[in-house]
């Protein structure tokens, strides 16, 4: 089984991600960093030379490559929603799909949107993101884990959901 984590960039994807895969014995995948290594840029670069059309490509391709595999805890880029046949595919190859909902004013005070090309406008932008994709992940997620209090209490949390989905309650 493969589980896909979604949200908001800042939502805790990777954190969690990579803790989550540890206690289950899982292999860890960042989509962004898989995308880093085939396109030898940063995702930056490749928003800026390519734009994002060729970035959502890529990223699709990517994460269907990544779906082959199995046991993997997979840190999804915060836009993976905004292509419908990404999600299609995930549920086709049976990847339970996590969102993980943190507020956004905790984003805002834990995020740098200079890394994050969607976010270079700031606050304005978040805002509009999240009221654009907060419905597609909401659709999407199997199960939607609220971050909003300690970082074990979540991790909590989504162990007793994966638990659960793989019958282990």
């Amino acid at each position: 089984m493969n589980i896909l984590l979604i949200g908001m960039p800042g939502c805790g994807k990777t954190a969690f991600g990579r803790v989550l895969a540890e206690k289950l014995n899982f292999g860890f995948v960042d989509i962004d960093d898989e995308i880093t290594a085939r396109e030898n840029k940063s995702i930056n670069c490749i928003f800026k030379e390519s734009g994002e059309e060729y970035f959502r490509t890529v990223e699709s391709q990517t994460l269907s490559d990544i779906l082959d595999g199995d046991d993997q805890v997979i840190s999804s880029g915060g836009g993976i929603v905004e292509v419908f046949s990404n999600i299609k595919e995930a549920k086709n190859k049976k990847a339970f799909i996590i969102f993980i909902d943190r507020p956004l004013d905790l984003i805002m005070g834990d995020i740098d949107t200079s890394e994050r090309p969607l976010l270079k406008d700031g606050a304005d932008r978040l805002h509009s993101l999240y009221a654009s994709r907060y419905d597609k992940y909401s659709l999407a997620a199997d199960t939607i884990i609220k971050n909003d209090k300690s970082f074990g209490s979540v991790l909590g949390s989504m162990l007793a959901a994966v638990n659960k989905q793989m019958g282990k309650v």
